[in-house]
């Protein structure tokens, strides 16, 4: 098959996937074309078979203050439809990109599939602004999918959908993303609490610094380390100095090479306000990690509390410093935990199970 992906590029959870999804089908024999503004994230280094880039030219517009996406991203939706021919588009991030399928489609007569991921659903999605043009974008796509039920769920509540809407999980890599050696040394011999986030408002880093405040003059061989940036990181550095914990936090930014770090890693937490099978928390499990959570959105269709990772109320500090203790200082629980967070990964969230998912969606969708 001959597909389009549109994502956004950054280092968000929908653009990763998005990216990697691109990626596997490259890999399966299918001609990928992605569509988007720039490279992305997961792309800039390195050639991937049958994988190429298409960008969008947007110009700025003198009678308008924001430049119209939208409309450039349909023509170029367009063009790269004629010129490969395309079998169909899959966008990711229904905000704006299913619109711009649909008016790709009107022109073409091309078919497209929508993944809806959490921001869609929670935050923009429901928003009068993007509202009735978002629905109606999704009910018109030949098929629509979601990261999980409860975002699929979600979209019927806040958007009104009225269609069939079929979850797929996210996936990783299990073999980069799997217990083995520490290969290099960035703790100083502590033991490291990892967090991996673009450190959004919806993130709640700062709720994790609180909480690791409460916990670490109690364990002397314990550090934090933050794996990301965004736009909070100057509150979440005011915290730091605030708690003095500038010898037991680390923030070294972006790292492309995550898989190293978990591996050199005691424990991980996530702690944001909404989320839908976020890719930090399935790379941390695969490589064997013990995880605390808040429990928001699909994340207890991956968590089970108590059995392959602990689940804390979001907004609960109290909550979140008492399980990170519990696991640092209960080797047995730290370790089954892991244990069982690895076997849940290779259950449900491998390149295996979830790929051919979408290959069987693009087939039935090119057969009706």
């Amino acid at each position: 098959m001959r597909i389009g992906i549109t994502c956004y590029p950054g280092v968000g959870g929908s653009g990763l996937l998005a990216t990697r999804l691109g990626v596997e089908l490259g890999k399966r024999g299918h001609e990928v074309h992605f569509i988007t503004y720039e490279v992305p994230f997961e792309l800039q280094e390195g050639q991937y078979e049958n994988v190429t880039v298409n960008l969008v030219d947007v110009l700025e517009y003198p009678l308008f203050r924001y430049p119209p996406y939208t409309v450039a991203l349909a023509s170029r939706m367009v063009q790269v439809a004629q010129k490969y021919e395309l079998d169909l588009l899959h966008v990711h991030y229904a905000i704006p990109h299913a619109v711009s399928a649909n008016m790709a489609q009107q022109m073409t007569g091309i078919p497209y599939v929508v993944t809806l991921h959490g921001s869609d659903v929670h935050t923009l999605g429901a928003d009068p602004s993007y509202q009735l043009a978002t629905r109606y974008s999704v009910e018109s796509a030949n098929a629509v999918t979601c990261v999980t039920k409860h975002i699929c769920q979600t979209a019927e509540q806040t958007l009104g959908i009225r269609c069939v809407v079929e979850p797929i999980t996210n996936f990783t890599d299990t073999e980069l993303y799997k217990p083995n050696a520490c290969e290099f040394t960035t703790n100083d011999g502590k033991r490291q609490v990892i967090h991996v986030s673009n450190f959004r408002p919806v993130k709640r880093v700062q709720d994790l610094v609180t909480a690791f405040a409460q916990i670490v003059d109690k364990l002397d061989d314990v550090e934090l380390l933050l794996l990301g940036d965004g736009p909070t990181r100057p509150e979440v550095d005011r915290l730091i100095r605030e708690f003095e914990l500038n010898d037991r936090v680390k923030c070294p930014g972006f790292k492309r090479d995550i898989y190293q770090y978990l591996r050199c890693g005691y424990a991980f937490a996530l702690t944001s306000e909404l989320e839908g099978a976020p890719l930090s928390l399935l790379e941390a499990m695969s490589a064997g990690l013990p995880v605390v959570s808040t429990a928001v959105g699909g994340i207890p269709e991956i968590i089970d509390n108590g059995e392959n990772g602990l689940l804390v109320p979001f907004g609960d500090i109290d909550a979140l410093a008492d399980k990170l203790y519990a696991i640092l200082t209960d080797q047995t629980l730290a370790n089954n935990l892991g244990t069982k967070a690895r076997q849940t990964i290779i259950e449900r969230h491998t390149v295996d199970k979830v790929v051919p998912q979408y290959e069987a969606i693009y087939k039935k969708v090119l057969q009706t």
